[in-house]
């Protein structure tokens, strides 16, 4: 029980925070489309609901990495009370959430663009093989036979511990409103700058 009270003594969280490269390539890809409908004269265009779905037809895409270390515990396969070995690890989760469930609204007399984004959830869970480090207290187990119960141990236990993390919906919801903000507005601005764009959340009352 010794051993077992300082291996829980060693589970510590770390949490890095990573800026996320899609916010990067979202802002380029607008002043692409920008770039490459400055040079023609097009058609007169109006701001419609299907043409701001179709900017942010991305499907589910993920807003926020963080790096995780955590440890997992593995039960036994016999007596499910009693712990088998201990695993840590280090593993990427990312947060996001589907562009494509994005619902508009459009108020062409105020010149509003409503946009209710759905709740974000966690979207993957990538563990570090290499990382895995095993503590057994069952001495018949080693690390060649329960790789793979193992990093399953690890992933189940990297997303829930992670679930718990506000910091990490905060910031995933912060990023795709940035994300989306500069999908939209750019597109918007070439067709009449008198648009706003307001962001709502599922389920949350102004």
């Amino acid at each position: 029980m010794e051993e077992e009270t300082k291996t829980r003594e060693r589970r510590r969280k770390l949490w890095k925070l990573l800026l996320p490269l899609c916010l990067i390539a979202a802002a380029a890809g607008a002043l692409a489309l920008r770039s490459l409908r400055g040079g023609e004269e097009a058609e007169p265009e109006v701001v419609t609901i299907s043409t701001l779905e179709r900017i942010v037809d991305v499907s589910e895409l993920s807003t926020f990495t963080a790096v995780y270390n955590g440890v997992a515990q593995v039960p036994s396969a016999d007596k499910l009370e009693e712990i088998s070995y201990y695993v840590s690890y280090e593993a990427k989760v990312n947060a996001g959430l589907d562009f494509q469930a994005i619902a508009f609204g459009l108020d062409a007399e105020s010149k509003v663009i409503r946009a209710s984004l759905p709740p974000v959830h966690i979207t993957k869970v990538n563990v570090d093989i290499p990382s895995l480090d095993y503590i057994f207290l069952d001495k018949k187990k080693n690390a060649s036979t329960v790789s793979q119960e193992a990093y399953r141990a690890c992933e189940a236990d990297a997303k829930e511990e992670s679930e718990g993390e506000q910091a990490i919906f905060s910031l995933a919801r912060q990023n795709a409103e940035n994300i989306l903000r500069a999908l939209i507005t750019p597109f918007v601005e070439q067709l009449d700058e008198g648009y706003t764009l307001e962001i709502t959340w599922e389920g949350e009352t102004e």
